[in-house]
């Protein structure tokens, strides 16, 4: 199992690589066989593929991230708070996201459920 350090650090990777829009840096932090629901009652993504497309998709509009609170571990799960600011001509839209995540055995987001404001 992962350290509270090692998986804080995932996270800071994870938002970091999502605000670049670096897609290999995104996706190395997933399992092969990841489940994402972004955001929590849409259908899931699952399997590293289907993650792929989700953010191919995302990262078709300029916007930056930022961890906005601390990242709280409990053995292999994980909650975090983060924005994303997406610069609409002379104004910002602020979209707030807090994440839970469980890491695998390897080190690895294993699942990844959204809820999105």
């Amino acid at each position: 199992m992962a350290s509270k350090e090692e998986i804080q650090a995932l996270v800071e990777s994870y938002v970091a690589a999502v605000g670049r829009q670096d897609l290999e840096g995104v996706l190395a932090v997933f399992a092969d066989d990841v489940v994402q629901e972004d955001p929590i009652g849409t259908p899931p993504n699952v399997g590293i593929d289907a993650v792929r497309g989700f953010f191919e998709k995302s990262f078709g509009m300029p916007f930056s991230t930022e961890l906005t609170g601390p990242v709280l571990v409990t053995g292999d799960y994980a909650a975090f708070h983060f924005t994303i600011r997406i610069p609409l001509g002379e104004d910002t839209m602020v979209v707030r996201v807090i994440d839970q995540i469980r890491v695998d055995a390897d080190g690895k987001v294993a699942e990844l459920r959204a809820v999105v404001d």
